[in-house]
C-alpha cells in the first residue's frame, strides 16, 4: 500500500480512509496469502535446503583437509559417490594425531548426509498432495528442472498462474536490472535482488544447464516421457525454451559476461516457467499425469 514518507500520523480512521482512496484510484497491489498447508510445505523445502547448505560446508571442510594431507584414492570415482564414501571410511591419516582429527571432520558430513536423506523422505511423501502439484509434475520438462527443484519453485513461487503477464514474475523475484532514466538518457546497472533470495538463487542454479546446446535426449527426455498424454504440449515449451535459452546465453556471454547472461537466462526462465502454470491451470482435472 503505497505511503507517504511525510505521513506521520497513523491512526484507524485516516489508514481507513486513505485505504478506500487508494482502493478507488487502483493502486494497491493484489497479493495471495498462501494456506497453511503451503506454509507447512515451504517450511519442509527450507528445512531441507539448510541441511544441504550443512552438508556442504562438511564436505568443504573434509576436501580442504585431504589437500593438505594430501592422500588420494587408488582410482578417480565419482565425487562423493559410494565408492568414494567407501574410500573416506578407510583412510587413516598419520602421523597418529591426526586421526582424532580426521574423525571429527567426518563425523559431522555423515550426520548432515543422514539429516538431508531423513528430511528428503517426508518432502517426496508430501508433493503429490500439494495444491500445485500438477505444475510440479510439468516443470521438470524443462531443462535445469527435476523434482526437488520444482518442488522449491512450488513453495515459493506459489500459484506462479495467478501473475497476469511473466514481467511481473521476474521483477518479484529481482532478477530485473535496475534503472535510473531521464528524458533522452538511460540507464540500466545490476539486478535489484528484492523479493526472495531462495527462490532468486534457485532459478540462477537451473540457468546454468543453458550453457550447453539444446538436445531432446537424456533425462529431460525420461522426465517428459514420465508426463504421459501431457508430453506433446510440455515437449513444445520444453524445446522453445532450450533453443532461445541456450543463444540467448551464448550471445550475452561474449557481450556482458558470464555472470549477466545467466542472470538474464534466469529472468527469462521465469516466463516459461509462467507459461507451464498457466497451461496447467487450464487442464481438466481428470487429465493430470500420475506421480511419478
Amino acid at each position: 500500500m503505497p505511503t507517504r514518507p511525510t505521513a506521520r500520523i497513523k491512526t484507524d480512521r485516516r489508514d481507513a480512509r486513505h485505504l478506500a482512496d487508494a482502493l478507488r484510484a487502483g493502486t494497491l497491489t493484489p497479493v495471495r496469502v498462501p494456506t497453511e498447508a503451503e506454509e507447512a510445505f515451504r517450511d519442509l523445502v527450507r528445512a531441507r535446503t539448510m541441511a544441504v547448505q550443512v552438508r556442504q560446508r562438511a564436505r568443504q571442510r573434509v576436501q580442504s583437509t585431504l589437500l593438505r594431507w594430501d592422500p588420494r584414492p587408488p582410482e578417480r570415482p565419482a565425487a562423493w559417490g559410494p565408492a568414494y564414501r567407501s574410500w573416506l571410511q578407510q583412510v587413516t591419516p598419520t602421523p597418529a594425531p591426526r586421526e582424532p582429527v580426521w574423525a571429527e571432520f567426518l563425523s559431522p558430513w555423515a550426520e548432515a548426509d543422514t539429516r538431508v536423506d531423513r528430511i528428503t523422505r517426508p518432502l517426496a511423501a508430501a508433493w503429490p498432495a500439494h495444491p500445485l502439484a500438477p505444475s510440479m509434475r510439468a516443470w521438470p520438462g524443462l531443462r535445469g528442472i527435476a523434482g526437488l527443484t520444482a518442488a522449491t519453485l512450488a513453495a515459493e513461487f506459489g500459484d506462479l498462474a495467478s501473475f497476469p503477464h511473466p514481467r511481473p514474475v521476474m521483477a518479484w523475484v529481482g532478477l530485473v536490472p535496475t534503472e535510473t532514466s531521464s528524458g533522452v538518457t538511460r540507464h540500466q546497472a545490476g539486478i535489484t535482488k528484492t523479493g526472495n533470495a531462495p527462490l532468486r538463487r534457485t532459478l540462477v542454479e537451473a540457468a546454468h544447464s543453458y550453457r550447453f546446446p539444446p538436445r531432446r535426449g537424456g533425462p529431460v527426455r525420461r522426465r517428459l516421457q514420465a508426463l504421459g498424454p501431457w508430453e506433446p504440449a510440455v515437449s513444445g515449451m520444453s524445446w522453445r525454451a532450450q533453443q532461445r535459452l541456450h543463444a540467448r546465453l551464448r550471445t550475452l556471454q561474449g557481450r556482458r559476461g558470464t555472470p549477466k547472461a545467466i542472470a538474464a537466462v534466469a529472468r527469462e526462465l521465469c516466463g516459461y516457467l509462467w507459461e507451464i502454470a498457466v497451461w496447467v491451470r487450464v487442464q481438466p482435472p481428470g487429465a493430470v499425469p500420475p506421480a511419478a
